[in-house]
């Protein structure tokens, strides 16, 4: 029954503390907040990776009789809101420290919620949850034995937890009136306008921390992880910040420049302007912090380290581009196809030109028949295939990864060897393990294109079947795909014979993105442009394939209805000239300028035409997938794959556990009967 009295916190709280040695800007802005408000300034100041700038007691409820505080400011926070909005953030939590026996008050009835809240969830039993997540395996009578001593710790904390209800309920007054009071204090110093600015993305910030814990658990089974939980939270924000944005813009009338100067006068009118005055009016927070990205990086690594409790060197650390466009299950064009081939087609590879198309054999019966048969072939061997379908995979998620370290080692950057398994980090190593895994890849393919070639034929049957059929007997929706057919054919043939070079494209661009992350704390700018000019060229040829491939194509699906070139719709612009680079240039500043307009040039470029070319291939593919699904139901009726031949999407080939319809496990030579 005292157990319950010791409270011990649910994870080490991964922290890092600095000080004004390390972060000067950040201090003299909290010690000018303090002598405004006339609060004793904290004693320390963590950087941690919550949601939240929040104030508190040094060592709890004890640190009342001291009286001194400890300042923990999330670093996510700091990625999401401007400068200004950050000082109003610090003046309205530092608001609770401005008298004394108020100030005891206000932290004593907060010190108690939290208390008492973490008397109420705390683990029940020492080592009852695992730091990997996993529960440890236990012998019958220690799992009974368990479960009793579980019940009485609940049975023990009950009590408690309805002191914290009524410790809840007994303070809901008082803490509305504190948190009131703050809001009223941030508002003095960046106007009401920009505090309630301030709250939406906070409110926005929540969400993405969920998007990002589901993202990291996602990676916890890959074993790939993002390396900066801060940047990636702030994508999510800005994508949704942006969409609410223009929603609300458009329904006031309002324009960017409009809404720039709402935002200064607001800003001038409130009462405390003059104290954030000397801070930009959008310059971001994080501007505030030295070495923010580092420090981001080094908080998201604590993360995972001790409240997560991974070791990092079973994880490879990607950088926030990657895991976005690695992590696209709710994409409802990739469930389709994983819908219609049962996961056993790969989003990124063709299934165009693999076989012969049937010019003579039109007939329903022929067709039906030639489904009939790829149905049947699927049940056989549709595990084998999943095997290898994943083995392919992970060789291109090595290459990638790969290549992204050895250009990052290229431009003088730490590359832990380990991670690879190489003899060394020099980028030499790592390319040539990357040729490696390119090799594995290219020797797969013809296995893998002998199976392919068996939905391919099945994918065409069904879209024939559609195309040679009487209009009499198709539905209205059939008919209405099949006006649009040859379109939408069209679109897929021309990507498909790109693709192969779209991928080389995916693997460099996803090691220049890795480059730009880090290119705040380059310290050589002569490697880092030796490193750009590594991928960029690369990258261009590659772009300029990829539209020669494609050259001719029409896309008529435009929003006035004229047909355009695919080239056109895809990149509207031209390919940017990069900047000369002079032999004899020694000015650190010229080659950091040139690497900066260099990269910046590819990122506009490139970026966009990736995020087109996937979106609009996965959408044909996805759209002749579905008229086939629905082609085949009409005339042979839905297949059932069963769970032998069921894939997830390729961020869970690695993960996932093999299925079987066998009897015998010696049916499938990687699978092994669970032990």
């Amino acid at each position: 029954m005292l157990r319950p009295l010791r409270p011990r916190p649910r994870h080490p709280r991964a922290a890092v503390q600095v000080s004004p040695a390390t972060q000067p800007q950040l201090f003299d802005l909290i010690y000018q907040m303090c002598w405004h408000l006339r609060a004793p300034a904290p004693q320390q100041v963590w950087l941690d990776t919550s949601t939240t700038v929040r104030c508190s007691m040094h060592g709890g409820l004890a640190g009342i009789l001291t009286g001194e505080t400890v300042l923990h400011i999330g670093l996510p926070v700091v990625s999401v809101i401007s400068s200004r909005e950050f000082g109003g953030l610090l003046a309205q939590e530092l608001s609770h420290n401005v008298s004394g026996f108020c100030t005891l008050f206000v932290h004593a009835v907060r010190e108690m919620n939290d208390w008492f809240f973490d008397v109420a969830l705390e683990p029940s039993l020492p080592g009852e949850i695992a730091p990997g997540g996993r529960p440890q395996r236990q012998s019958e009578w220690m799992r009974l034995t368990r479960k009793s001593l579980r019940g009485w710790m609940w049975l023990a904390r009950i009590p408690f937890i309805c002191l914290a209800i009524v410790s809840k309920l007994a303070s809901l007054a008082t803490l509305r009136l504190v948190r009131r009071t703050a809001a009223r204090c941030s508002a003095n110093v960046i106007g009401q306008g920009g505090h309630e600015r301030m709250q939406r993305k906070l409110d926005l910030l929540i969400e993405a921390r969920k998007a990002a814990d589901l993202e990291v658990q996602r990676g916890v089974a890959q074993h790939r992880l993002p390396e900066n939980l801060s940047l990636l939270m702030a994508r999510h924000v800005a994508a949704a910040a942006k969409t609410r944005a223009s929603a609300r813009a458009e329904a006031a009338g309002e324009n960017a420049a409009g809404l720039a100067a709402t935002i200064q006068e607001e800003a001038e009118e409130a009462r405390g302007a003059s104290i954030v005055a000397h801070l930009p009016l959008q310059q971001p927070a994080a501007s505030i912090l030295r070495q923010f990205v580092d420090l981001s990086r080094q908080v998201s690594y604590f993360y995972y380290q001790h409240e997560l409790g991974l070791n990092l060197h079973e994880h490879r650390m990607v950088a926030d581009e990657e895991v976005i466009h690695q992590n696209r299950r709710e994409e409802e064009s990739l469930l389709i196809i994983r819908r219609y081939f049962g996961g056993l087609a790969h989003p990124e590879r063709a299934m165009c030109g693999l076989c012969s198309t049937p010019n003579s054999a039109t007939a329903l019966s022929e067709l039906q028949r030639e489904i009939l048969q790829a149905r049947e072939a699927l049940m056989l061997w549709g595990p084998q295939f999943k095997v290898a379908l994943q083995e392919w995979n992970q060789a291109w998620q090595r290459r990638r990864d790969l290549e992204a370290a050895a250009t990052l080692s290229l431009a003088g950057f730490t590359v832990s060897r380990m991670q690879f398994g190489t003899a060394d980090s020099t980028p030499a190593t790592l390319r040539a393990e990357a040729a490696c895994q390119r090799m594995v890849m290219e020797h797969m393919e013809g296995p893998l294109q002998e199976r392919e070639r068996v939905l391919e034929r099945r994918f065409a049957a069904a879209l024939g079947m559609l195309w040679w059929s009487d209009p009499a007997d198709l539905s209205d929706w059939l008919r209405a795909r099949r006006r649009d057919l040859p379109a939408w054919v069209t679109i897929y043939e021309a990507m498909c014979g790109a693709l192969t070079s779209f991928r080389e494209l995916l693997t460099l661009f996803f090691a220049f993105q890795t480059l730009g992350a880090k290119f705040a704390n380059v310290d050589d700018p002569s490697a880092f442009l030796t490193a750009l000019q590594s991928v960029v060229p690369k990258m261009l040829n590659l772009l300029r394939q990829i539209m020669s491939t494609m050259d001719g194509a029409p896309f008529p699906f435009t929003d006035d209805g004229k047909t355009i070139m695919l080239n056109k719709h895809l990149m509207p612009g031209q390919l940017p000239e990069m900047p000369g680079v002079s032999m004899t240039l020694a000015d650190a500043a010229s080659m950091r300028g040139i690497g900066l307009k260099m990269a910046s040039l590819t990122s506009d470029c490139v970026a966009p035409y990736v995020d087109a070319f996937l979106s609009l291939y996965h959408r044909a593919f996805a759209w002749l997938a579905e008229t086939a699904e629905r082609t085949e139901t009409h005339f042979l009726g839905a297949l059932n794959y069963g769970g032998a031949t069921e894939i997830l999407l390729p961020d869970e080939f690695s993960t996932q556990r093999l299925g079987m319809r066998s009897r015998s496990p010696d049916a499938i030579a990687a699978w092994k009967p669970p032990s």
